[in-house]
């Protein structure tokens, strides 16, 4: 099993917090120069070894365990939440995919998020 860090799972829509410890993140964003362009390599991929929660497609996670809380109760209290979790935590990242593998030697699920 690799572990390399915690991280804090933010629900799509109603933006419950869950925190989940060891976990292995590979963040491996960045810009390269190319003669065409900037070409933009985005992607987080992150192995959980629990599936205690499973994080849905379009769940925002965030490297660490981080305490802030988005309050839900109303769509402008949410725009607000955000605005301010973005501006504190610019690394957080989109989950795109979610691969559960929770079987074998290794059971484990595979997020990819950007």
């Amino acid at each position: 099993m690799l572990a390399n860090a915690d991280m804090t799972v933010y629900e799509k829509d109603v933006y419950a917090r869950h925190t989940i410890a060891d976990v292995y993140w590979n963040d491996s964003r960045g810009r390269t120069v190319a003669k065409n362009g900037v070409q933009i390599s985005d992607s987080v991929i992150v192995y959980l070894y629990s599936d205690e929660y499973v994080p849905k497609v379009g769940d925002v996670i965030v490297r660490d365990i981080v305490d802030f809380e988005i309050d839900s109760s109303s769509q402008k209290s949410i725009s607000e939440g955000m605005k301010s979790f973005r501006e504190k935590y610019p690394g957080f990242a989109v989950i795109k995919s979610v691969n559960n593998c929770m079987f074998g030697g290794l059971p484990h699920i595979e997020i990819t998020a950007r």
